[in-house]
């Protein structure tokens, strides 16, 4: 590959950057007309090899690929022989450098400290993960403008699209199932137990979680994040004040509760007091199409089992 043509190809990416930064239908073209489809590619976090994967693309490398398998629920399935590129916040240069990747892709918020050395490896393009001033959309709809960037770098835009509409339509079929049960403007709280002393994962509308629920016709009741994120840690005494919303549960079972749940704190909440704790399975809450087609099913068969 001569000088200038990776020249022109880190030229691309760049505007390819600065546009899917933005977060808009159009934030990705394809290769100009001659130019190579990347083949090798790296994924720097589970949400790009998610999509990727769902387009029916395997990243050449993955960073924590295990965490992928037990966080991300591997879903869809991470083939054998995909290359560990270290840890999500701390990729390995020196493997990706191995790697020799055609396409390196990230998160701003995790990677851009280093996007002066992955662009010395290969193009790099990273997208926007939580919500900003620039790209206030809730991350339901962000997502779908990553996933429509992704496939027009490998394109797939015909498959994307495919996979959005199959999204939208198990969407509609999932609103129907709540409407028929009357759960239609029910208030709702989605957490998950994270330990390390933070007690309860709360997710704000901005979340894939607190938007699907809306788009489901339920009311995601909170509201609040942290600073550059779209969920935020509670403790049971913050969790006492969500009135009669119910708790879905991401990632435990009642026979496998943290000790937390033992305290007369956590059966004064309403919620746990009257029976309105439903508990889901392990489900990937930054993921792609497939993410919010699994979690949008898991809500309905626990909220809505016999509509």
């Amino acid at each position: 590959m001569s000088v200038s043509f990776n020249a022109r190809l880190h030229a691309a990416f760049t505007l390819l950057l600065l546009l899917a930064t933005a977060a808009q239908s159009a934030g990705a073209s394809s290769f100009d007309s001659g130019k190579k489809i990347p083949d090798k590619i790296a994924a720097l976090n589970w949400t790009q090899a998610e999509m990727l994967l769902t387009l029916g693309i395997t990243p050449a490398g993955v960073t924590s690929i295990k965490g992928y398998k037990e966080w991300q629920s591997n879903s869809p399935i991470m083939p054998d022989g995909v290359q560990e590129l270290g840890l999500r916040s701390e990729p390995s240069l020196e493997a990706i450098a191995a790697l020799k990747p055609d396409l390196i892709l990230g998160y701003q918020w995790r990677h851009n400290r280093i996007i002066s050395e992955l662009e010395a490896i290969a193009p790099t393009v990273l997208f926007t993960q939580y919500p900003t001033t620039d790209t206030p959309s809730n991350y339901y709809h962000r997502m779908q403008s990553v996933f429509r960037s992704v496939a027009r770098l490998i394109d797939q835009t015909t498959l994307a699209e495919e996979k959005l509409r199959e999204m939208e339509q198990l969407m509609g079929q999932a609103q129907r199932h709540i409407q028929q049960a009357g759960m239609t403007g029910q208030s709702v709280v989605v957490g998950k137990f994270v330990g390390m002393g933070l007690g309860l994962r709360v997710y704000a509308d901005e979340s894939m979680a607190g938007a699907i629920v809306n788009e489901l016709g339920l009311v995601n009741s909170w509201h609040s994040a942290l600073p550059g994120r779209d969920f935020t840690h509670v403790d049971l005494l913050k969790l006492t004040t969500i009135g009669d919303a119910s708790l879905l549960i991401i990632g435990s079972q009642p026979d496998d509760l943290p000790a937390m749940t033992r305290s007369p704190v956590w059966q004064a909440i309403p919620a746990v007091r009257e029976g309105r704790v439903h508990y889901l399975p392990g489900l990937w809450s930054f993921g792609g199409p497939l993410s919010a087609t699994r979690m949008a099913t898991a809500i309905v068969s626990q909220l809505a089992p016999e509509a």
